[in-house]
């Protein structure tokens, strides 16, 4: 008799980062090798498979590159501010979007940037959230998807100039309140619609 997934299992790709999130917090923390924090992680959830590699994805991509990806964050800080002196949650957020920026092709840079900023006001402190948002937007444009397309335009009239309104279709949205992500001269413009939690990757 052939064995079925769970019904309730995640295709998430918003609590995929999470996971990926908290598998690397617990190796800089806890210090355990990756795969036993990878294990620990996703131990809490039911993951599909897709969503699992997609955890996978970020943690080996961040253990290999964390260095090329801190040389690039590191001279956005506010002046006097070193990777060392912000919280170790904020700059795994940080990470975790910067790798996504220049190593995931497919990414749209809207989901990146939002996501980061939902991981940065759940595990951060109060100010986390426009912290990761204002490092991020200057990140972009330094990034190869500086001058991103579509892949489809939502709202071809939007009330403000150059406000462009971007949809992954494949990609749920983000819980917490509307934000504007202003860059170079067009305004990245988060969705509220809360997402089905098995929407799939």
């Amino acid at each position: 008799m052939s064995e079925t997934a769970p019904s309730n299992q995640s295709h998430s790709r918003r609590l995929a980062r999470e996971v990926a999130f908290q598998s690397l917090y617990m190796q800089r923390v806890g210090n355990p090798d990756m795969e036993s924090a990878i294990a620990a992680a996703t131990s809490r959830h039911v993951l599909s498979g897709v969503a699992t590699e997609f955890v996978r994805t970020i943690v080996e991509g961040i253990n290999k590159t964390y260095e090329e990806l801190d040389a690039k964050i590191e001279p956005l800080l506010a002046g006097g501010w070193t990777l060392a002196r912000i919280a170790i949650s904020d700059l795994i957020v940080l990470q975790i979007a910067a790798y996504e920026l220049f190593h995931l092709e497919d990414m749209p840079p809207k989901v990146t940037i939002s996501q980061a900023v939902e991981l940065a006001k759940r595990f951060g402190t109060s100010e986390s959230g426009a912290f990761v948002n204002g490092v991020l937007g200057n990140l972009l444009l330094q990034s190869p998807k500086a001058d991103w397309e579509a892949p489809i335009l939502v709202d071809p009239e939007p009330e403000e100039d150059n406000v462009i309104v971007l949809h992954d279709p494949d990609e749920e949205k983000p819980e917490e309140e509307s934000q504007e992500v202003v860059v170079g001269s067009w305004v990245i413009k988060n969705e509220t619609e809360e997402p089905a939690e098995d929407e799939p990757i």
